[in-house]
């Protein structure tokens, strides 16, 4: 099995506990979520991304998301983290492969993407990009799937992933 994309990565919880990125997505699908609070779509996504995790993950733990924030600051990524979003993790604000991932996914903000490096578009925020642990990408339209296909999105997903594993 090829490394994890998040192996050695710190990443932080809203209690401000830390764990190696590595060991998420071992149910075979992580999220990569892109937004920051400055953003009028972002702050209308949130509510439903916080519902359809809550969904996915009543049981049992099938679907792990990692909040990369375009927040322009330390204290507006906290705030924003802290208050509004689910029972998931955080790539640090000084982290690079904050920068680093949205440079390899293709995800523009429109505030800082030359200053980043973003030169290709594959979505705006918010963006939830579907991956494989090691970074194989299943679904770049997460966020318009979960919209307009509740949790039935989270059993397409599943099937890439299983249709990709053989």
């Amino acid at each position: 099995m090829a490394d994890a994309l998040l192996h050695g990565t710190k990443l932080v919880n809203a209690n401000g506990e830390t764990i190696d990125g590595g060991g998420l997505g071992q149910t075979g699908l992580l999220a990569l979520y892109f937004a920051a609070s400055w953003c009028p779509d972002c702050r209308a996504f949130q509510p439903k991304l916080n519902d359809f995790y809550a969904e996915a993950n009543a049981s049992t733990q099938q679907l792990d998301v990692v909040f990369l924030s375009s927040d322009m600051s330390e204290g507006d990524q906290q705030e924003h983290f802290s208050t509004k979003h689910g029972d998931w993790w955080m790539v640090p604000r000084e982290a690079e492969l904050r920068n680093e991932l949205r440079r390899k996914y293709g995800i523009r903000n429109g505030k800082d993407d030359a200053e980043v490096g973003v030169t290709h578009r594959n979505s705006g925020i918010p963006a939830l990009v579907i991956i494989r642990r090691d970074g194989e990408v299943l679904d770049f339209r997460g966020a318009q799937q979960v919209e307009d296909d509740g949790i039935k999105a989270l059993a397409n997903w599943q099937a890439k992933a299983q249709a990709n594993e053989q």
